[in-house]
């Protein structure tokens, strides 16, 4: 991403990023080259609650991983690659907070998966070289996040969502005293994809934000 900024793009960016996404733009950030980047929009990401180990909040054995590690065995792990049927039984059985679409054929996006996505959050490579909280530190835009609809189970303390309030509450505090501007925006009835569930709203948030950012 950096090399394609600096190669193709050749002018200071405003990036916006969506769940993973919206660490990687966090990532640039902190990591592009000076004067790469002149925001980062961080759209609902999973900051600490897609680590193993995370510095505060539930991990994403709390989170999403469940659901990751039946997509892991159920769609990309040899002898059950494409195991739709599997997968849809899978899920039936799982404890409350599992949950996801499990219509008669997989959709597209399922069909074209690709399980090392799953696997790498499941087993923690994804982040092994990148700790949330170091990256957080270092951060040297203004970011703006987003934080759309979330629940933590009181009983369990699944979380139902990217991140939870302590972990965006600890997000933000981290950015502040890395010195740059932070803006956050609650949105606790906005859909995890909120750009494509209410792209007007979404665009609104965004060329609002963007036209207040200096350069």
């Amino acid at each position: 991403m950096v090399r394609f900024l600096s190669l193709v793009v050749r002018r200071p960016v405003v990036v916006a990023g969506n769940s993973s996404g919206g660490v990687l733009a966090a990532w640039l950030s902190a990591d592009a080259m000076p004067g790469q980047i002149r925001g980062a929009l961080c759209e609902d990401p999973p900051l600490f609650a897609s680590e193993l180990v995370p510095e505060c909040g539930p991990s994403i054995r709390q989170a999403v991983g469940p659901l990751f590690a039946l997509l892991r065995d159920h769609l990309g792990d040899q002898w059950s690659v494409g195991d739709w049927a599997g997968f849809r039984k899978a899920v039936a059985a799982a404890p409350p907070g599992v949950a996801f679409p499990t219509d008669d054929e997989a959709p597209q996006n399922l069909k074209e998966y690709d399980p090392e996505w799953a696997r790498a959050f499941v087993e923690g490579s994804v982040a092994a070289n990148c700790p949330h909280g170091r990256l957080l530190r270092q951060v040297k835009t203004p970011v703006l996040l987003t934080h759309h609809v979330r629940r933590v189970d009181p009983e369990t303390g699944t979380l139902i969502g990217a991140l939870s309030d302590q972990q965006a509450a600890r997000a933000r505090q981290l950015m502040e005293e890395a010195g740059v501007r932070v803006d956050y925006e609650s949105l606790p009835d906005a859909a995890h994809i909120m750009h494509q569930a209410d792209p007007s709203t979404y665009t609104k948030i965004l060329k609002r934000w963007a036209s207040s950012l200096p350069g």
